[in-house]
């Protein structure tokens, strides 16, 4: 009999619970109007507004979203037309805009903060503070590990481009 490790089990939970999570957020904000790609968007705008990391760039939004560049600029496009974002200009490069929430869509995201308040609620029911932190804690470490090995994958992979252009070798 083939058991699994506790390590792949916790993939597996993590998964599951991220997918549960994100389902149950989809339903709560069509009850309001919201796509999930309009609300994941909308919270994303909030929370760098929220912990003063403006501005977010959509080519950092689209990253955290792992969503392809063309593909956030048609939502925030759709987000703009209907008055939830706003577009303004990067002064520090002028290539880049950064995106901000508007009056309009406030209340929205206010609505919104509530419910998903109340989902995050209903999931750790029965979770300590205690528990939280601890689990928080060791997901921030693996997140760390993750980011670490694909920085130096990253470079590892740029070394051996940049060795076979030196070689006069296609990759």
């Amino acid at each position: 009999m083939t058991t699994i490790s506790p390590a792949k089990s916790l993939l597996f939970l993590m998964h599951d619970v991220s997918r549960l999570l994100r389902r149950q957020m989809d339903q709560r904000a069509q009850a309001l109007g919201l796509t999930s790609a309009q609300w994941r968007v909308l919270a994303s705008v909030a929370r760098a507004e929220l912990l003063e990391q403006q501005p977010l760039s959509q080519a950092v939004l689209a990253d955290q979203m792992d969503m392809e560049p063309i593909t956030l600029s048609r939502h925030v496009d759709r987000m703009e037309a209907a008055g939830l974002i706003e577009r303004r200009p990067n002064p520090n490069d002028r290539r880049a805009y950064g995106l901000f929430i508007t009056d309009t869509a406030r209340p929205l995201v206010d609505r919104f903060r509530t419910m998903s308040g109340d989902c995050l609620g209903s999931a750790t029911n029965g979770v300590s503070d205690e528990e939280i932190a601890l689990v928080t804690d060791v997901l921030t470490r693996m997140r760390a590990n993750i980011v670490d090995s694909q920085s130096r994958r990253d470079a590892s992979e740029d070394m051996t481009v940049a060795a076979a252009r030196v070689a006069g070798q296609k990759l």
